[in-house]
């Protein structure tokens, strides 16, 4: 079956994705901002030149912040919001990732409800300035050690509906799914809410994420197969972080997708 492949990367790895054959690449919010004017053209043109697209942006705002915090300044992230969406929608941005463990998790004394309006109000603009640029946010269901809000798909959904905008699915990140013992049912459950997958390694330790490989000693099938059960037809993001040969093991990764039955749409570049 073929599904859309994908590479977690940054501008610097573009080639080297395309090269291994995945359809597109995912990429960062935060490399995004930091390029100057002259820079981000220069990272527009290498994305346009490796032949493939890359229409999934993580975390759009800094991951060591926090929402609810009184330093947090909604009028500045709308501001910085703005311009990231406007970058990243110029290079083909579809989707927005927002994992934002920290920055969305909410305090468990004091003002609450406060800190919950801040949040729903900072997001509410967030979804705003997305639908203004055909960008979707994907509200990503996280592991408890890392948000407090949000860890399941049935939450996410909950989440989608509180908001009520059409442009605010969720995804599965398939190592939490794991690490909380979610049913692989709720994939086909869920399915219309579900337009991305991540997936690396779920034994290796967070924050270390390694390539799935067919000797790694964990059974990737049963997942791979309800996405073949579903249809699936969003991508699915190899997101790992540590690498001894970048190009090499996400190229072999590829070839894991294969014997597992799942190919991407293109053949790797010449």
């Amino acid at each position: 079956m073929k599904m859309r492949l994908s590479c977690f990367g940054f501008i610097k790895d573009l080639d080297d994705i395309a090269a291994a054959g995945y359809d597109c690449a995912e990429l960062h919010v935060k490399e995004i901002m930091g390029f100057d004017d002259a820079g981000f053209r220069g990272a527009l043109a290498r994305l346009r030149s490796c032949g493939i697209p890359a229409e999934v942006f993580d975390n759009p705002i800094p991951l060591d912040c926090r929402v609810s915090d009184p330093s947090f300044d909604l009028g500045y992230y709308r501001d910085f919001l703005e311009k990231a969406a406007d970058r990243c929608a110029t290079m083909g941005a579809r989707y927005f990732i927002f994992g934002n463990g920290k920055a969305r998790s909410l305090p468990t004394e004091g003002d609450i409800a406060g800190a919950t309006a801040k949040f729903d109000k900072f997001f509410a603009m967030l979804l705003d300035i997305c639908a203004a640029r055909n960008i979707t946010v994907l509200i990503e269901p996280l592991g408890k050690k890392l948000s407090n809000i949000v860890n399941s798909l049935p939450e996410a959904v909950a989440f989608i509906h509180k908001f009520g905008k059409p442009n605010l699915k969720t995804f599965v990140d398939y190592r939490y799914m794991v690490e909380l013992g979610r049913p692989l049912s709720e994939i086909a459950e869920y399915e219309p809410w579900i337009k991305h997958v991540h997936l690396d390694n779920p034994l290796s330790e967070f924050p270390r994420r390694v390539v799935p490989r067919l000797d790694d000693g964990f059974d990737y099938n049963p997942f791979l197969q309800k996405l073949k059960d579903i249809s699936y037809k969003g991508i699915i993001s190899v997101e790992a972080s540590v690498f001894e040969d970048f190009s090499r093991e996400i190229q072999e990764c590829v070839g894991f997708f294969k014997a597992h039955g799942v190919e991407p749409y293109r053949a790797p570049k010449e």
